[in-house]
């Protein structure tokens, strides 16, 4: 496993690119993305955000052959360069249209998440022509090491992660419907 710094950065981006370019249905990144436009350049802001957001406030990492890689924030403040790198994803990605929208998706969130500290594993992809491989697993298993002591939280909206996520020692603590798609909000254990 790789720790992610900002020389892997255009990898990550494009391995979490490829990985939801087709997933069509409706979920978390399908919700943020406009549909206007391109959807590829559209996915690839979003990309870039996470993954320079993660660079500010937390750690990612890749697996050995760079095929799938893991976000991780830890507390993620308010700052200048927070608010920049915001205002380039509502512009690239979001849409002006859609900013309300996301803010109501984005206090769903955050009220539904703990009070207390945490880690938030925010997204984790592997190129699609390796999932179902153990890839993802392994890249779970070995990044979760570096997070031993601490909670960790996660957010999923389709069965089949949410089923990855409880076999891999996460348990659910609250589910809603309150958006066009389920939301699952899980816990390691």
């Amino acid at each position: 496993m790789i720790v992610g710094t900002a020389k892997e950065r255009d990898i990550a981006i494009d391995i979490l690119c490829k990985s939801f370019y087709n997933i069509l249905i409706p979920n978390s990144i399908n919700f943020v993305v406009s549909e206007k436009g391109n959807r590829y350049k559209k996915l690839k802001a979003l990309m870039s955000y996470q993954v320079d957001l993660t660079l500010l406030y937390g750690k990612f990492f890749l697996n050995e052959n760079r095929t799938g890689v893991i976000l991780y924030l830890d507390n993620p403040r308010q700052s200048l360069k927070r608010f920049f790198l915001e205002l380039k994803l509502v512009f690239k990605c979001i849409g002006i249209t859609n900013v309300f929208k996301v803010l109501k998706r984005e206090n769903l969130l955050k009220k539904n998440h703990p009070d207390h500290s945490y880690i938030h594993l925010w997204l984790m992809g592997v190129l699609p022509e390796l999932q179902g491989k153990g890839i993802g697993t392994k890249l779970l298993n070995e990044s979760l090491q570096e997070f031993q002591d601490d909670c960790l939280f996660v957010e999923t909206t389709t069965p089949e992660n949410l089923k990855f996520y409880q076999k891999n020692g996460f348990s659910i603590f609250y589910e809603t419907h309150q958006l066009d798609y389920p939301l699952y909000f899980l816990k390691n254990v």
